[in-house]
């Protein structure tokens, strides 16, 4: 998603209510247990190269730092302890 796209959205809901994240990919949920609800702590902006892992898993990763490869990413960052 872009961030124009995610403004986008936002903008359609009350700017006081509060926003949580979760995810139903099976690695973050406990033999069947509930939805893994997060919370979000800070956006920020980072130099990183993007790529997948060659562990056959191809989960996407990033490499941090400035380089000939890098681009800009805005992270989001988020904790479950909410």
């Amino acid at each position: 998603m872009k961030i124009k796209d995610l403004i986008k959205k936002l903008q359609q809901y009350d700017p006081e209510q509060s926003i949580s994240c979760y995810s139903e990919d099976d690695g973050l949920r406990s033999n069947g247990g509930p939805v893994q609800i997060f919370e979000l702590l800070n956006i920020s902006e980072v130099d990183a190269e993007s790529s997948r892992l060659e562990d056959g898993s191809g989960r996407p990763w990033l490499k941090f730092g400035k380089s000939n490869n890098s681009s800009k990413f805005a992270l989001i960052e988020i904790t479950s302890d909410a």
